[in-house]
């Protein structure tokens, strides 16, 4: 038999892990709002979408917050009876608001994704993943009230009555969400693989595959040990998922950040630019004309000038459209001259 030992507590680092990831979350929201006020743009369904995700995410943060105060990350056989009761409660509630977050949070994805890629290829799969997101939380969230007959032996196991595998059901009803997390990040490949989302996306996936693989300790006899650690993982990919999907979003932000830090040096810059741009090379072109032919020089002047459009987070986001003008102006000299 194992022992069991009562200091065990990863209730310090749930808390943090917890606070932590939710904060980065709704920080990035707001520096995608602040981007869409600063192009002047209107949000639009994608940003309303992800807006609303935070509503979900911060019942979660309060519903983890209270399973470790009732004793999440702590051992069930040192915690009282009402204490393991109150937090199945709250874990049926906290797997409801979970696929929730996840489902918004993909359908905001995938709306930017109709936004970014107007072609129908795009939101025809949009639209199915989409669909498949959303039937897979209603799914969930009818698993996990309808769990046990009676409904309340899922928190009271006095009472007379059967439940499903609630093992089986994690790990079953965790395969759909990696499967279209991968699909999501796949859709549009060739394009959103150079995209500043590519990383975050990749991020998901990993806290989603992660996530899962926790769900393999669970024990439901010690519940409050053994899903103290999933739940986390539950918090921290809906705050990436939100995460990845503001990332796109922000290349305005990181456009203005880096034309401040540029600007402090931008007058010594383009004193050294200019004085780069003026060198020329004067080649004698005397050697090939024949020798009883007057010398004479062609003076070239080329000017190249750069333009970048940075209109927002439009097709392509992480490209910058650049135009270059070319003017050439030849005179009779007495040298070949190339500036």
């Amino acid at each position: 038999m194992t022992t069991i030992n009562a200091q065990d507590s990863y209730q310090g680092s749930y808390r943090a892990g917890t606070i932590a990831m939710t904060v980065l979350g709704v920080l990035f929201v707001i520096l995608r709002l602040l981007a869409r006020w600063r192009k002047s743009l209107k949000p639009g369904w994608d940003d309303y979408m992800i807006m609303a995700a935070l509503i979900p995410l911060l019942t979660l943060v309060g519903l983890m917050l209270a399973l470790t105060n009732y004793g999440m990350g702590l051992h069930s056989e040192i915690l009282p009876m009402k204490n393991i009761m109150m937090i199945a409660k709250l874990l049926m509630v906290f797997e409801c608001i979970y696929v929730t977050t996840i489902a918004v949070t993909k359908v905001s994805i995938l709306l930017m994704y109709c936004r970014i890629f107007p072609t129908k290829e795009i939101r025809t799969a949009s639209m199915i993943l989409g669909g498949i997101s959303l039937a897979w939380a209603v799914a969930i969230i009818f698993v996990s009230i309808f769990q046990c007959t009676p409904i309340a032996r899922a928190w009271d196991t006095r009472i007379p009555g059967t439940c499903i595998d609630l093992k089986a059901s994690f790990i079953g009803n965790a395969v759909p969400n990696v499967v279209t997390d991968i699909l999501i990040l796949s859709l549009p490949v060739r394009v959103v693989w150079g995209l500043h989302a590519s990383l975050t996306h990749r991020l998901v996936i990993f806290t989603s595959v992660y996530r899962f693989t926790t769900l393999f300790d669970f024990n439901p006899a010690d519940i409050a040990w053994t899903l103290g650690k999933s739940c986390t993982w539950c918090v921290v990919e809906c705050a990436t998922g939100i995460i990845s999907a503001c990332m796109p979003t922000l290349r305005p932000l990181f456009l203005m950040v880096s034309s401040k830090f540029s600007s402090q040096s931008g007058t010594q810059r383009t004193r050294t630019t200019d004085l780069e741009i003026s060198k020329g090379y004067e080649l004698d072109n005397s050697a090939l004309r024949p020798a009883d032919e007057p010398r004479s020089k062609i003076k070239t002047h080329l000017d190249v000038s750069q333009t970048d459009d940075a209109s927002g987070d439009e097709v392509p986001l992480n490209s910058i459209r650049v135009q270059r003008d070319m003017t050439w102006q030849e005179s009779r000299g007495d040298s070949f001259r190339f500036k």
